[in-house]
């Protein structure tokens, strides 16, 4: 095995560590669902794998925005989509899960959920810019 460190070594040892990630996440978001939706369990039982798989998508995008690799590639008109998404996928998913009893709770949770996911896009940003003032200097933002 070659313990050399050139661009290809650590390139492939990436795109590996990647795979990986994703093939946990896939395995988490499965575990969960069918924790959720078949066996009907409690929320309190399955709390640990939830927040596992937060934390793991909070470093990781915290992590690679800091290295200045730009949310959404830099486009953040697609960060709209993702925040409907968001903001309509948790109260249909706290519905399902039986926690959403009224109207009103369901209403209260799009917004919960849309305000928390726009406070996480202006933190990666502001992360972003942090680098980029560091990395690039005071040059103005192209947009």
């Amino acid at each position: 095995m070659s313990n050399d460190r050139d661009e290809r070594v650590i390139a492939t040892r990436q795109r590996w560590a990647a795979r990986g990630m994703v093939m946990m996440i896939f395995a988490l978001s499965i575990d969960l669902i069918v924790r959720i939706l078949v066996l009907k369990q409690e929320p309190r039982q399955y709390f640990d794998i939830g927040l596992i798989w937060t934390a793991t998508m909070l470093y990781v995008s915290i992590g690679m925005t800091a290295s200045g690799v730009a949310p959404y590639g830099g486009k953040w008109s697609q960060a709209w989509l993702a925040i409907l998404i968001i903001a309509v996928q948790v109260p249909v998913g706290l519905t399902l899960m039986g926690m959403v009893h009224t109207w009103a709770d369901f209403i209260a949770d799009i917004f919960i959920a849309a305000a928390s996911a726009f406070v996480m896009l202006i933190i990666l940003r502001g992360i972003y810019g942090v680098w980029e003032r560091r990395t690039l200097g005071r040059v103005p933002r192209e947009e």
